[in-house]
């Protein structure tokens, strides 16, 4: 009978065939070899090591920050709001796409084009001075971001990353020229886009063809405008760099003390000066503006600040002209809702506040036919139950949770499941928000989507701002922050106080009553639509159930902490024999009935609070480029 060796058992392979050590003399060989290989690789190496002066640049901790070239970003959620970005957002509810009731879909953001300004904060100038040059770097950050765009300001840091500059630094230039070329070199080094000067403000309509133009992000040439001088230009990277190495190369360098004159008409398109832009230059101030232009000889930071309020005033002078028509309030169930309508009219009544110019009845260099604004002859404001879609109306609206809208209709905290079903009609403030454009016949998955063009389509969208009834000024990140609202219009809004929202109790309802007094704005007897004055009670009462509803949709941190825990209890004035379990299943109800207010409110709380988010974001990565220590935020204002 065979026997069956184990393999363990078995000899190994090298034990089978022993191999003899290498010999002296190859091992010498093996050492020669990797020596020669060690060499080579540090030979290679060394080309890759920056010079003496570039490594310095390289490993300065001191020097200035240097942004990066523009990179794609994408957000989908906030600390408490959630959203989802797909082209299927005009399907009219949510969750069929998402399968997440709490989660809105949003249009995919729109991409913002940079634009670029290059300012020098190391040059020799009194602090009065740079602080004025600040404020207008301001100025033009927020008026551009307004109209679509990213605004950045470049510096030395981005010249010197420039591969050109190392070509530029060993030819003399003149003062002036050399500042041009590092202008150039910064913007070169960021890639495609526009450079501006800080002076340069867009006064147009957002959908200016111009702007518009200028929004797709797409400069197939390299583009200057007439009567804009070195202010203005738009083109791609390669563009860019070949334009200045035309200038570097030329033979008239030391001749003149502009840049585009050393570039060829075959490099730099010329254009016709655009209607939707202004340009503050010495000799339009010295032409248009001479009362500022003289504050500029006297003192440069006195005429600087003066520049900066007349600029302002400029940018909502703008606003008012493109919006002729007036401001609409749009109040749907107005007699029962004046208390959530009191931020939209003050923010309303801010903007058609004049702010303080030096020449109050002067207009912007592009526009010198408009209509100055006048306190004595304010553009008009008007209360309509329904959205108006017009391109000179702005429309400033304010959506309540169905739960809040269902409190304020039935007067009291205690609903019930019942009373909804049987007692309320579905979707009743997106049915009389969208009246005058849809008619009474359509049902609510046709209105929203509707509604969410109006609210979200890039047509429509610079033409109308949606609040949240339940988002008070105090709380973080509100649409009611004033920094916040100025971003979104472009320019400082005068005369706007958001300490004081419906839901901050402070606010006497008397004052609320006070703003709802005037007959034209809000009819006060039932012939004009109205149901008589609504006194402090009644407002009080109006915005206690807003309070409240607070706390139930868990917006009221305050009222609200310890409470959601699964624990039954009652919630601080929830009313007797209402529990916090029978509030949530309440809500639940009213949410499943009116599902089309639900997603209508869930809508706009997403697209706002994503929009601010946006601009967060981006200053926070702008932030770091401020200048450091005592210059940071010097360009910001939150």
């Amino acid at each position: 009978m065979p026997r069956h060796h184990s393999r363990a058992n078995q000899p190994g392979h090298y034990s089978a065939y022993p191999r003899e050590p290498p010999s002296p003399k190859k091992v010498r060989r093996y050492i020669a070899a990797a020596g020669c290989l060690v060499l080579i690789l540090l030979f290679l190496s060394s080309a890759l090591v920056p010079s003496a002066k570039g490594a310095a640049q390289h490993i300065n901790p001191f020097g200035p920050a240097a942004h990066q070239p523009p990179i794609s970003r994408n957000s989908n959620h906030s600390s408490e709001v959630k959203w989802y970005n797909h082209w299927k957002w005009l399907h009219p509810f949510s969750d069929s796409i998402t399968d997440d009731g709490n989660r809105a879909v949003l249009p995919p953001p729109r991409e913002r084009p940079p634009i670029y300004t290059f300012y020098d904060p190391d040059a020799e100038k009194d602090g009065k001075a740079k602080a004025a040059e600040n404020k207008l770097l301001l100025i033009w950050r927020r008026a551009w971001w307004a109209q679509g765009f990213k605004p950045v300001i470049l510096g030395k840091a981005e010249a010197m990353k420039n591969p050109l500059y190392e070509r530029f630094q060993v030819r003399k230039t003149e003062q002036a020229l050399g500042a041009e070329f590092m202008r150039w070199l910064a913007w070169g080094r960021m890639g495609p886009g526009i450079l501006s000067n800080w002076l340069v403000l867009p006064m147009g309509p957002y959908d200016d063809h111009f702007l518009a133009f200028l929004r797709r992000g797409e400069y197939p040439k390299l583009t200057r405008y007439e009567d804009m001088g070195a202010a203005f230009f738009s083109g791609d990277q390669a563009s860019i760099e070949a334009a200045l190495t035309e200038a570097l190369d030329s033979p008239h360098l030391n001749e003149f003390k502009s840049l585009p004159r050393l570039i060829s008409s075959k490099t730099l398109d010329v254009e016709p000066k655009p209607d939707a832009i202004a340009f503050y230059d010495s000799t339009t101030l010295a032409e248009q503006y001479k009362p500022v232009s003289a504050s500029l000889t006297d003192s440069k930071a006195a005429g600087l600040l003066s520049l900066s309020d007349l600029i302002t005033s400029h940018l909502q002078l703008t606003f008012l002209d493109t919006f002729s028509s007036g401001i609409s309030i749009c109040t749907p169930h107005r007699s029962h809702s004046l208390v959530i309508q009191y931020p939209a009219l003050t923010l309303a009544n801010a903007l058609i506040t004049c702010h303080a110019s030096p020449m109050p009845d002067s207009c912007p260099p592009n526009n010198p036919q408009c209509t100055p604004c006048s306190s004595s002859k304010p553009i008009p404001l008007t209360t309509p139950q329904s959205y108006t879609n017009t391109s000179t109306l702005f429309t400033i609206g304010t959506i309540p949770h169905p739960y809040t809208l269902a409190s304020l209709l039935a007067k009291t905290k205690s609903l019930t499941v019942s009373h909804i079903r049987r007692n309320t009609a579905r979707d009743p403030w997106l049915h009389a928000t969208t009246h005058t454009t849809l008619g009474a016949l359509l049902g609510g998955p046709d209105r929203i989507v509707s509604f969410k063009e109006s609210v979200a389509s890039e047509s429509s969208s610079s033409r109308s701002l949606w609040l949240v009834a339940e988002e008070g000024s105090r709380d973080e990140n509100s649409a009611l922050d004033k920094r916040e609202l100025e971003w979104h219009f472009g320019f400082a809004v005068p005369a706007y106080n958001t300490t004081l929202a419906p839901p901050d109790p402070e606010l006497d309802p008397a004052t609320i009553a006070a703003a709802f007094a005037d007959p034209n704005l809000y009819p006060q007897t039932e012939a004009d639509g109205g149901e008589g004055p609504l006194g402090a009670k009644e407002l009080a009462h109006q915005r206690e159930l807003l309070m409240h509803s607070r706390s139930v949709l868990g917006l009221d941190r305050d009222a609200d902490k310890g409470k959601r825990n699964g624990r039954r209890g009652k919630r601080s004035g929830a009313g007797q024999g209402h529990d916090v379990m029978t509030e949530d299943r309440v809500r639940d109800a009213v949410e499943a009935w009116h599902l089309a207010d639900t997603e209508a409110w869930r809508f706009v709380r997403a697209w706002g609070a994503r929009g601010r988010l946006e601009g967060r974001q981006w200053e926070d990565e702008e932030r770091r480029f401020a200048g450091g220590g005592e210059g940071l935020g010097r360009w910001f204002d939150r």
